[in-house]
């Protein structure tokens, strides 16, 4: 397993005992509960990437060259967020 994706598995492993021994919920399978956990972390990464990129993209023909700060580029990904029902 590569680096991202390595990461993903010890956070939702985290997640899922986390979960466990607060009660809040019981695996049967554990390793089922992982894959899940790991599978939605992935997925909502991938997605956090593609709204950044995009609110990149935007910033850069308001701006130019100049590297957005971390506001201008928050700003517009919540923007880019909202333009596609996403909460952010």
């Amino acid at each position: 397993m590569s680096g991202p994706n390595k990461q993903i598995e010890f956070l939702a492993r985290a997640i899922v005992n986390r979960l466990e021994d607060r009660g809040v919920v019981e695996f049967t399978d554990a390793e089922a509960g992982i894959e899940a956990v790991a599978h939605v972390l992935g997925d909502n990464i991938r997605l956090m990437d593609e709204i950044e990129q995009e609110a990149r993209l935007r910033l850069s023909r308001m701006i130019g060259e100049r590297e957005p700060s971390e506001t201008e580029l928050e700003t517009e990904m919540r923007q880019v967020a909202a333009e596609r029902s996403i909460v952010f």
